[in-house]
C-alpha cells in the first residue's frame, strides 16, 4: 500500500462522514496514524474496509440512527477478510471439517483447498492424536492461523495449488497411490517407534531402518 492510497482513502471517508470525518482527522493523514496502522494491508483489503464501512452507514440510516467515523485500528480490522467474504467456509466451519476428516485427508472431497493445505500444514498424524482439550485448543487456533494466512493469500489473488500436496484417490496414478501409502505407512511406523513427528518421510525411513537394525 502507498501513501497515496491512504490520501484516496481519506477522500472516500470524507465524502462518506462529510464533517464528521475532517474535524477529527483534517484533510490527509498529518499524525501518521492511519499509515501506521493500514501500511500492511493490500489496497483490495482497503476496498473490503470501504464496503464494510459503508454497510455500517446503511444499517445505522435503516435504525434511524447516525455512524460515526472508526478508529484507525478498527478500520484495520475491518479491512481484514473473513472467509465467507471469498466464498471460503468459515473458520469454525473449516476446524469442523478438518477434524472430521483428519484421519483419511486424501479420501475427501474438500470444500476449498484452503481447508486442505490449513490442515495440512498443522499435521495430518497431530490432527488425529490431538490428545486432551488443552492439546486440541493449542491445534485449532495454529489451524485458524494457517487458515487466515492462506485467507490473505487468496485476497490477494493467489491461486490456491494442491501441487506437492497428497491428492484425491481419483486423481493419482496406481504408482502415486502406491507411493503415498508407502509414505503414510513409514509415518505412522516412526510414530509407532517414538521417532520425532516433524522427520519428512525420508528421514523417518532412514531412522525406522536404523531402528530395525536394516540398511
Amino acid at each position: 500500500m502507498s501513501a497515496t492510497d491512504v490520501d484516496n482513502l481519506f477522500n472516500t471517508l470524507g465524502e462518506l462522514f462529510g464533517s464528521k470525518f475532517a474535524s477529527q482527522w483534517g484533510e490527509y493523514d498529518e499524525t501518521g496514524a492511519w499509515w501506521a496502522e493500514l501500511a500492511g494491508l493490500a489496497p483490495g483489503q482497503l476496498a473490503l474496509g470501504l464496503r464494510r464501512v459503508r454497510e455500517q452507514i446503511q444499517d445505522a440510516a435503516r435504525q434511524n440512527g447516525e455512524a460515526w467515523p472508526p478508529m484507525p485500528i478498527a478500520f484495520a480490522a475491518l479491512c481484514q477478510p473473513k472467509p465467507e467474504d471469498l466464498g471460503l467456509p468459515t473458520e469454525a466451519d473449516a476446524w469442523r471439517e478438518v477434524s472430521a476428516h483428519a484421519h483419511q485427508p486424501g479420501q475427501h472431497q474438500w470444500s476449498h483447498e484452503a481447508v486442505r493445505m490449513a490442515g495440512a500444514a498443522v499435521g495430518w498424524w497431530e490432527l488425529t492424536h490431538g490428545g486432551g482439550e488443552t492439546r486440541a485448543g493449542r491445534l485449532e487456533r495454529q489451524f485458524r492461523r494457517e487458515y487466515a494466512a492462506l485467507i490473505n493469500r487468496v485476497m490477494a489473488g493467489e491461486q490456491l495449488s494442491a501441487r506437492g500436496l497428497i491428492g484425491h484417490d481419483s486423481t493419482m496414478t496406481r504408482a502415486e497411490r502406491a507411493e503415498r501409502a508407502s509414505r503414510e505407512a513409514a509415518q505412522a511406523q516412526s510414530a509407532a517407534a517414538g521417532m520425532p513427528d516433524r522427520m519428512n518421510s525420508e528421514q523417518g525411513l532412514r531412522s525406522l531402518r536404523a531402528a530395525l537394525g536394516s540398511r
